[in-house]
């Protein structure tokens, strides 16, 4: 008798195979479904289709699905229409029919090259697709050389449109000048050019009104833009603009690749190998506002050679403005004083004010030094609290995170056991109900009207049991909380400085407020979150 075989036939179209007709999803199918109904012992499990997915990786959803169809079992023989439907990676197919499938001890039928691993005589496998392979990488080469073409010829390739520029409508590959986001390019240049900061021309152009890049080019199509969140111009983005050389009809291209034609991660290539063409596009800046825009920025920059680098704060993390609720973002200013003296000035400030030039939110700015000084203090006061009374704090700690109407353990113990009677009451009487309606003892309306009856009862019953067991769960684990807490708070009732793991295990957030004057005297609102119990 011949062995019984599930069959998980696969297929797949890449983008390639389109004007392929013989490749389409359609044909694969038939083709292969006629074959199996041909075959005696053949039985049709389920198609696994991948379309639009290259034969470079292995990592397609419709293939990882069928994979693990044949790790669990339920089927034993692949079936495709040629090799290069299986894959193109020589070493990713190799392992795959030479080594996991075996394994499983699942069959491989490929029908255009006659491979059938059943026989046993497949030498020719690693040779096809090695030849699959190198069809892989022959086509990634050409497709490199048509882009490079390209590039040389000062085409955009790739990406959209430069803010200031359009595609052109009748050669997509070619740029023109968008006159309104070209006049708001100029207007940025100009402003750098008399000396404006960054930060001064985002909020000027903020304070304008005038849209940012992506807004302005999504409404300009006709799209919505209710979901984008940051509708204003932001730092970057000024930067970014200002440093562009296809303003002045510079075109850079070719500035990313892929690892190889296996692994499509894009990384950046070395300056030497990109493609940089003169007058590809329509100038918007003269070269003049550029060269003197660019002397602006390397001023800028070596003013700011002698600054720390950057280092990771201690409260990285950890700050929310109570403006905005974004995260604070931490920079060391160096002040100098006259005599050539340079301190650094630790400060946090909030990222949305920072990055819009102060158009949105406020500063909310605080010195990392006052914040140490401010946090110390707080745990201090708060462990001079629990040794002076213990219980007493224990005990308005759980009033605040339980709550007054907290039912006592022994009152969740009796009304938990009050509910299991009655779900096992009313149990027995279903059982009695069925018996009765076996019986003849009661109509079959009567019966299906008292299930129902009695089922709601018992699922409410246990709704509520359920409900009061993750009740009793959650002030167990909140005393927990708050006996842990405590602990932690008074081994540390003569901290003098605190580091980053007390931080992460004591604090969950610091809330800072604006700067302000109350009668006379400078206030600021900081509200410290403490893990387990909140904000005290």
């Amino acid at each position: 008798m011949d062995r019984l075989y599930n069959v998980g036939a696969y297929i797949r179209l890449s983008m390639e195979d389109v004007a392929y007709d013989s490749y389409s999803v359609e044909n694969q199918r038939e083709m292969l479904s006629k074959f199996i109904d041909m075959m005696p012992g053949w039985i049709e499990h389920k198609f696994y289709i991948d379309n639009g997915f290259r034969g470079a990786t292995f990592n397609r959803p419709a293939f990882l699905e069928m994979m693990e169809d044949v790790r669990n079992g339920n089927i034993n023989l692949v079936l495709v229409k040629d090799l290069s439907r299986f894959g193109r990676n020589y070493l990713e197919a190799g392992r795959y029919l030479e080594e996991e499938l075996p394994a499983l001890g699942c069959r491989f039928v490929a029908l255009s090259e006659d491979v059938d691993t059943e026989n046993g005589d497949n030498d020719i496998v690693p040779f096809l697709n090695a030849m699959n392979d190198y069809y892989l990488k022959n086509l990634s080469d050409r497709i490199r050389s048509v882009m490079a073409a390209k590039a040389r010829d000062g085409q955009k390739i790739a990406g959209n449109a430069p803010y200031g520029f359009q595609r052109d409508p009748e050669d997509r590959t070619r740029l023109i000048v968008d006159e309104y986001a070209a006049g708001v390019v100029r207007w940025i240049f100009e402003m750098r050019k008399q000396g404006m900061g960054f930060p001064s021309i985002t909020k000027k152009l903020n304070n304008d009104g005038i849209l940012p890049p992506m807004i302005y080019y999504l409404e300009k199509a006709g799209k919505d833009t209710s979901h984008i969140k940051t509708r204003c111009w932001i730092i970057t983005t000024v930067s970014m603009i200002l440093k562009r050389e296809i303003y002045i009809g510079i075109a850079e291209q070719l500035v990313n690749t892929v690892v190889s034609y296996r692994n499509n991660k894009e990384v950046k290539r070395p300056v030497e190998e990109r493609v940089r063409v003169e007058n590809a596009f329509p100038a918007i800046i003269e070269r003049e506002t550029w060269d003197a825009v660019q002397e602006v920025n390397r001023i800028a920059s070596e003013k700011c050679a002698h600054r720390s680098k950057p280092q990771k704060s201690l409260y990285s993390g950890m700050l929310v403005c109570a403006g905005c609720g974004t995260t604070m973002s931490y920079w060391n200013p160096t002040k100098t004083y006259r005599n050539g003296k340079r301190i650094d000035c630790a400060n946090f400030q909030c990222r949305t004010y920072q990055s819009t030039g102060g158009t949105i939110c406020a500063s909310h700015t605080v010195s990392e030094s006052a914040l140490k000084r401010i946090v110390v203090s707080h745990i201090r006061q708060l462990a001079e609290q629990i040794v002076l009374d213990e219980d007493a704090m224990r005990e308005s700690l759980k009033q605040r995170l339980i709550g007054e109407t907290a039912v006592s353990k022994s009152e969740v113990r009796k009304e938990s056991k009050r509910l299991r009677q009655e779900i096992y009451k009313l149990e027995v009487a279903t059982a009695k109900l069925y018996e009765d309606w076996v019986n003849s003892v009661i109509s079959e309306e009567t019966f299906s009207d008292l299930i129902n009856k009695n089922e709601s009862e018992r699922l409410e019953n246990e709704q509520r049991l359920s409900l009061l067991e993750q009740s009793e769960q959650d002030v167990t684990t909140k005393v927990t909380d708050i006996g842990r807490w405590m602990r932690i708070i008074r081994e540390n009732a003569a901290i003098e400085h605190i580091d980053r793991e007390l931080l992460e295990s004591l604090i969950e957030k610091i809330v800072i407020g604006e700067c302000g004057v109350v009668d006379g005297r400078k206030h600021q609102d900081i509200q410290i979150h403490y893990r387990f119990v909140g904000l005290l």
